[in-house]
């Protein structure tokens, strides 16, 4: 596969995408990797950012896809770019450094609508006190007790490999009701830096956790745990205890995982009163249709630390069309 970065006209195949990726990417690393992504470059900036055009806006998965420092002049580049071209954009999962600047050079608006959580291996919740670290402890006894094992796939087999695809593949399609993601779930796709976590009950493999690595913290991305419908309780609860054990001994500090929507949108700037109330009512009703409470409670209970995602619309971008494309982006169904 190869990508067209639209700004220097140049073909880079799809592992120097991934490479990039890898080193400076964050939790939109698999809207970055989707099939869908389009690409955008400035000359002389290693790196890119990544979008879906939607509906007349190019929606970007997460902060411009280079080192800090040049962030600010892809951005900029990006949006007179699509200013000519008459395409709106809409940033999905941003961070607060990025997010400030863009409201003051992009004339954004800003809404704080989630989550991402960061756990160390080296103080693992399991060993912590409080009820929370109850919980998890109990949970992973339960799947211990019932004869559940984790391990971690490195080698080349095919039988195990077609198997976690296989779980993966039924998870998504056994889940029920309204559905927000970023891309399908291809567990083998794109392995440069990836690792595979899987528990096994007897025979039967139950559940799987996906990493990728985050070079830019020396970390890693908890992409997925995904788990069977006949999985014993305390699987996901196992997959995530297990693997902090594993990196703690590889000296490793930090797993990120998210985002996830907040309880409540929380900072909103660049809107009147009456449409930041607005905005506040629809994510609440948003939240109740794709039942988006429950990642914020499972991933409560290990006491991450936590750091704020941002949506952002650059130029007051925010619209009914605008809306439509980040929907249409997240590959929203009811």
């Amino acid at each position: 596969m190869t990508v067209l970065l639209k700004k220097e006209h140049q073909l880079l195949d799809r592992q120097t995408i991934v490479n990039l990726v890898r080193k400076w990417g964050d939790v939109n690393t698999e809207g970055l990797l989707s099939s869908t992504c389009q690409f955008f470059s400035a000359p002389l900036i290693e790196g890119f950012i990544g979008y879906r055009l939607e509906k007349g806006n190019a929606v970007v998965f997460g902060d411009p896809v280079c080192a800090p420092a040049d962030k600010p002049i892809l951005a900029t580049a990006f949006q007179q770019h699509c200013r000519r071209k008459k395409i709106g954009v809409v940033y999905l999962i941003v961070s607060e450094d990025f997010s400030r600047w863009a409201s003051l050079n992009l004339n954004a608006v800003l809404i704080e609508f989630g989550e991402k959580f960061i756990l160390n291996p080296l103080s693992n919740p399991i060993d912590h006190t409080g009820p929370k670290a109850v919980l998890v402890r109990n949970r992973v006894k339960h799947a211990l007790r019932e004869g559940t094992s984790v391990q971690e796939y490195s080698g080349d087999n095919p039988d195990i490999e077609n198997t976690l695809q296989a779980v993966a593949t039924s998870w998504q399609k056994e889940r029920q009701g309204p559905q927000v993601y970023l891309a399908d779930f291809k567990v083998f796709e794109d392995r440069l830096g990836k690792r595979w976590f899987y528990a096994q009950k007897d025979t039967q493999i139950v559940g799987i956790l996906i990493l990728s690595q985050l070079q830019s913290t020396n970390g890693w991305l908890l992409n997925n745990v995904l788990i069977t419908k006949d999985a014993p309780n305390g699987i996901s609860e196992l997959l995530v205890i297990s693997m902090l054990q594993i990196l703690s001994k590889e000296d490793c500090q930090s797993v990120t995982a998210g985002p996830v929507p907040a309880f409540q949108l929380g900072e909103v700037s660049g809107l009147s009163r009456f449409s930041a109330k607005l905005a506040r009512g629809i994510y609440q009703i948003a939240k109740h249709i794709f039942h988006l409470s429950g990642r914020e409670a499972f991933w409560k209970k290990f006491q991450p630390a936590t750091l704020p995602s941002y949506l952002l619309f650059p130029d007051r971008n925010l619209s009914y069309t605008s809306i439509k494309s980040l929907l249409k982006a997240l590959n929203a169904h009811v």
